[in-house]
């Protein structure tokens, strides 16, 4: 579709009268008629009337009409949207909404458009929502913030006058398309800048809830020992089979070496008052460096197997019989 700046009126031109040959024949040079592009028809206006030639009709310059009009006019007949858009005040000085509203257009009789001089129809249409005066108050009572609040009063109220009161332009049919409502532009920029500045907050805000997470894991596993720290770097691949066992192997060197120090720096006699059991005390550090228990311990009384009672021998019996308690006082 041209983007033409005016609808449905593209051009107008005034003509000179027509050359007469022997003062009675008359011709008009087509090189002063204004060129038609694919989709317009001229209109010539003639002795108070309007004279349109179809589209694609060449003209020679000899025709009543050409030759007897005055002004000639380039009328756009194929469907065109038409976008208006109308600034209504706000809540906040200085600053307005922009109501955009879409209609679609064709032109029916050209003749018709050229009489009534709607040469812009956005124009026209622009007005005609301008005198609804409830239509221009509806932002007063918001702030210039609150767009999407407003919008549907605005849609509806524009829907609504549409209906009731619809435009009229001689020669054209309008049916509505679009109704949308927008801030000013610095306002969206504004707008913009705040959600980055939000989304930023937020996004830093789980990244370090995971971080916490992470560290209080981290933390809780070299809580468990230099063995549980190694495997985690193993788990990782950050370290290597060998080097984790010999990590391992040090961290046990170092706890025995440690702990052998602590015996040797008690003072003597030093373990007899402290309240713990020896015994347990040595099984348990034997345990976390060698990883098994070195002593076996002796089975207490209700561990002890029961001996059974002896049987008496049999005649001839001289065999191996099992021994009794009782049989322990002979």
């Amino acid at each position: 579709m041209p983007a033409y700046s005016d609808y449905p009126i593209i051009e107008e031109r005034s003509l000179r009268p027509p050359r007469r040959r022997l003062g009675i024949f008359a011709r008009r040079d087509p090189g002063e008629l204004p060129e038609t592009p694919v989709g317009t028809v001229l209109v010539f206006a003639v002795n108070g009337g309007y004279k349109a030639y179809t589209e694609g009709q060449h003209l020679r310059g000899s025709e009543d009409a050409v030759v007897e009009a005055r002004s000639v006019s380039v009328v756009y007949m194929r469907n065109r949207q038409v976008t208006l858009e109308i600034e209504i005040p706000s809540q906040d000085m200085g600053y307005q909404f922009l109501l955009k509203v879409t209609f679609k257009c064709r032109v029916t009789d050209a003749e018709a458009i050229v009489a009534a001089g709607a040469e812009n129809a956005s124009e026209v249409l622009a007005n005609h929502l301008r005198d609804d005066p409830n239509l221009m108050q509806l932002g007063t009572t918001r702030p210039i913030e609150e767009v999407h609040l407003l919008s549907a009063e605005v849609t509806n109220r524009v829907r609504a006058y549409l209906e009731f009161y619809p435009p009229r332009i001689d020669g054209l049919e309008m049916a509505l398309v679009n109704i949308s409502l927008l801030p000013p532009t610095d306002i969206i920029t504004h707008g913009k800048q705040i959600k980055q500045i939000k989304w930023g907050g937020e996004s830093k805000e789980l990244q370090w809830a995971i971080e916490n997470k992470d560290v209080a894991r981290i933390e809780e596993i070299f809580k468990r020992g230099a063995e549980a720290a190694t495997a985690i770097g193993v788990s990782r691949e950050q370290l290597l089979m060998t080097d984790a066992v010999s990590i391992t192997q040090a961290a046990q060197e170092h706890r025995r070496r440690s702990l052998s120090d602590l015996i040797n720096n008690m003072p003597e006699g030093a373990l007899d008052f402290l309240p713990i059991d020896t015994q347990v005390l040595v099984n348990r550090v034997m345990t976390s460096i060698i990883g098994d228990d070195p002593f076996t311990k002796a089975p207490t009384e209700r561990e002890l197997p029961e001996l059974g009672a002896g049987r008496p021998p049999k005649d001839g019996d001289d065999g191996p019989r099992r021994i009794g308690l009782e049989d322990l006082d002979d």
